[in-house]
């Protein structure tokens, strides 16, 4: 493994905490390739910064996911990793609420209802 997967595993871990893990392992067993880029680029370097922390990262990741519209279990990724962040439901309802300005309603109301899913599916 190299340093910036071992960087890697670490911000996942602090970022999403073991659902985050467990996501990462399951594709790492169906594409090792593309979690080893994941790991070593987005994790590694694009997470590894000071410049913003953690909730800032998770409100910019939420808002860029919402405005695509199609990336749902991505999407109900990043939701969680939010929450796990500090993150609350009404920050998260917010940045859904203000994204519809500019993705449009149906991006937004996809979204809040993976949101929902997410809510209902960890209680």
């Amino acid at each position: 493994m190299t340093e910036k997967e071992q960087i890697g595993w670490k911000q996942i871990e602090q970022m999403a905490g073991s659902s985050g893990l467990a996501a990462m392992e399951e594709l790492q067993k169906f594409s090792p390739r593309l979690a080893k880029l994941a790991l070593e680029f987005g994790y590694g370097d694009v997470y590894n910064d000071d410049a913003l922390d953690l909730k800032q990262r998770a409100l910019i990741t939420l808002s860029s996911l919402i405005t695509q519209g199609d990336a749902g279990r991505g999407l109900a990724y990043h939701f969680r990793a939010a929450l796990h962040v500090g993150l609350s439901k009404e920050e998260i309802m917010e940045t859904v609420h203000h994204c519809s300005a500019y993705a449009g309603f149906p991006k937004a109301i996809h979204a809040l209802f993976i949101f929902k899913e997410v809510l209902e599916e960890d209680n």
